[in-house]
């Protein structure tokens, strides 16, 4: 029998909403994921660029095109590199969903994660 929780004494609305938290933040960490793989990509997108820089010797106005344009280019209006959408994503959105997920865990499952399936596991070594 598993130790008595907040989990027990929660409400299924917050138990619901619990669960409807962690699903999110599974879901953001997921797009971090991706957004990471962004990054990895047009990294590699820009490497082409460059090689191809280095072989346009007789294109000199699509080889400068290339200099001037697209390696030292951000990918958004503004100018900024993937890196920093990498940063500004973690530091800003999904450090304060983390932190109200955080929050959540403390006040209804005792800081513990997956709280849902731990008490799902433990009804069911119950019931056997």
């Amino acid at each position: 029998m598993g130790d008595r929780t907040a989990l027990d004494d929660a409400t299924e609305d917050d138990r619901a909403a619990l669960e409807e938290i962690e699903r999110g933040l599974e879901e953001l960490r997921r797009a971090h994921g991706a957004l990471v793989e962004f990054h990895h990509a047009v990294g590699r997108g820009i490497d082409h660029f460059d090689e191809a820089e280095g072989r346009l010797d007789e294109r000199d106005a699509l080889a400068e095109r290339l200099r001037e344009e697209i390696l030292p280019a951000g990918v958004t209006d503004d100018g900024k590199l993937t890196y920093q959408l990498v940063a500004e994503f973690e530091e800003g959105f999904l450090a304060d969903v983390e932190s109200i997920g955080d929050e959540a865990l403390a006040e209804l499952a005792d800081g513990r994660r997956y709280p849902i399936e731990r008490a799902e596991r433990d009804e069911l070594e119950e019931s056997a």
